[in-house]
Parts: C-alpha cells; structure tokens; sequence
C-alpha cells in the first residue's frame, strides 16, 4: 500500500474524529436538559467452576493419570504453596507456586522466568465445546534457585488415546550469579534441533515418547547417557548436512524498519562460509556433551526440584 495514501487515510480519520466530537459537544450545550444515557459495561461470561473429579476425559486412561497426578501434586505441596485455577482460551490449568520470584497467579512467562526463588507447577488438559469433556493432559514444571547454580524447566503433553501427538522436554540452565541471565543451556527431549542460519536441523526420539522419557528418568547416569548418545546423532546430522551441501546461506534484502526482519534471499554456502560452521557446530556439540559429563548430577536433582517424577510419575 502506497505510504501517502496511509497518511491520507489517517488524517481523514483524525478529521472525523474531531467533528464528531464537536458534534457531540454542540448537542449537549444545546440541550443541557437532555442526558445521555451511560453505554452499560460488558458483562463478563462467567466461567464453570469444575472440580477435577467432574472433567470427562475422552480418554479413560489420560483422566486416570491426570487425577493421579493431581493427588500427588496435592500431597506434596503445602500451605506455602499458592494455588490457581484456570480457564484459558480452550484450556482447563490447575497451578501451584511458591517462592518470592513466582508471579501472583503462577504463571512461567519469559519476562519473568529467570527470577530468582521460584517453583511453579502445572497441571493442564485441553477442551473444545463440550466442556468438561477434555482431551490430553499436559504438565510442566519450573524451578529456579535462590542464587546461583542450575534451573530445570520440565514439560510433559500427551494427547491421549488414538489422538497422538505426545511431547516432552526438560530445560536446564546454569546461573553464575545472583541475577541475571542463564550463561549456559543444555536441553533433552524427544526432539532435538539446530539452527544454522535460517535452516533448521533436526530429528525425533527413535523410541515411543515415554519410553524414551522413562530412560532419563531411571537416574542421572541414565539420563547422561542418553542426553550424550542423542546430542552425537545430532551433531553427526549436522555435520552430514554441511558437508553434502544441503545448508543454505541467506543474501538479506535491506532492512525497511518497522521491526520486521529483512527477506532472506537463499543461496548455497561458499566453503569458507561452511568451514566456518562446522566449526562453530563441532564447539557447540563438545560442549554440549562436556556439560552433561561435568553438572548431569546437579542437573538431574534440579530437573526432581521442579517435579518429583520420582514419586508422582507411572512406572
């Protein structure tokens, strides 16, 4: 659209504006015995307060867990904890939290996420019209020290029955000092992925979703092992991907403001653009795996910090 006829349209709007203000003005001056009545506020569509026993889970088994898990949440906070329930846009959330960094109703939000002294718990499943009737559960778990030494994010969904869709994930971050963000990130999951430029390479677990989650969790050398064996899949895919010529630079159009990131014009590396990713590659993965070697211990304890799965989880 043509930046004139922008500034046109915005200044016929502003004129409007303005006249039917005057408008309004000269009707009130003219009859001052005349009022107008006040528009009513909105009336907010009251929310259904549903306990958890009364939820209708489409599948028997996902209910099962999902109330399983909410009893053992139940057990293992106390009243320091304060507890929030929820319906957000199409999802029923049940929240616990403690700490001084812990925001008023529980939520994680980037923004706030590396605040200091914070534990906050999840507990979620999903619903389309027929509320209470819910698909899937899901959870997730945030734990921060109260200084410095590492953080675990945890993340569970499963959508239950013939639906799929299942997904897990555990963050961890080591904090140096007392404020401010993480240096460094290690992330395990189902799913692993690396981005080079504006291409990202990735690949999935081999194993069902909770297979391979229950292989972490059968103890921290266990959950090293994997992490390590997962990372050097990734890093040898990366490699491959370089080395075949399959990674694409970008040639970026000029920067119109705005905020909106320029267009990427892609084009095959050159060899000195693709020497040079592979070697940051290599560092990244040595890193990656020297991390787990040296902190998977304290990593481990943190990831059990922000959920126990070693009591509340199924075997």
């Amino acid at each position: 659209m043509h930046p004139g006829y922008l500034y046109l349209k915005k200044a016929l709007a502003k004129k409007t504006l303005w006249l039917a203000c005057g408008l309004v003005l000269l009707s009130m001056l003219a009859c001052r015995s005349c009022s107008i009545p006040p528009i009513p506020a909105a009336t907010p569509s009251p929310q259904p307060t549903v306990g958890v026993d009364e939820l209708r889970f489409k599948d028997p088994e996902a209910g099962q867990q999902f109330r399983s898990l909410n009893a053992c949440i139940q057990d293992f906070v106390d009243e320091t904890w304060r507890t929030s329930y929820h319906l957000s846009a199409n999802y029923y959330q049940l929240r616990w939290c403690r700490g001084e960094g812990a925001s008023p109703d529980c939520q994680t939000l980037d923004p706030t996420s590396d605040r200091r002294d914070q534990h906050i718990i999840e507990l979620f499943t999903k619903f389309y019209q027929d509320f209470p009737e819910v698909i899937g559960l899901g959870i997730r778990a945030h734990w921060v020290p109260e200084t410095t030494g590492w953080k675990a994010w945890f993340g569970f969904f499963g959508a239950g029955g013939s639906e799929g869709g299942e997904g897990w994930g555990v963050k961890f971050s080591e904090y140096s000092t007392s404020t401010g963000r993480p240096e460094v990130i290690v992330e395990l999951g189902d799913e692993y992925s690396y981005k080079i430029i504006e291409t990202y390479i990735k690949f999935s677990t081999d194993l069902p979703t909770r297979e391979d989650l229950a292989l972490h969790l059968a103890g921290p050398e266990a959950m090293r092992d994997r992490g390590q064996a997962q990372i050097r899949i990734l890093s040898q895919l990366v490699e491959t991907e370089i080395s075949t010529h399959q990674v694409m630079a970008c040639d970026w159009d000029p920067y119109q403001g705005g905020g909106i990131p320029p267009m990427c014009t892609p084009r095959p590396m050159d060899p000195a653009e693709e020497a040079t990713e592979l070697a940051r590659a290599e560092a990244y993965f040595a890193d990656q795996d020297q991390l787990l070697r040296d902190h998977y211990q304290d990593m481990y304890a943190a990831w059990m910090k922000a959920f126990p799965l070693d009591q509340c989880w199924p075997k």
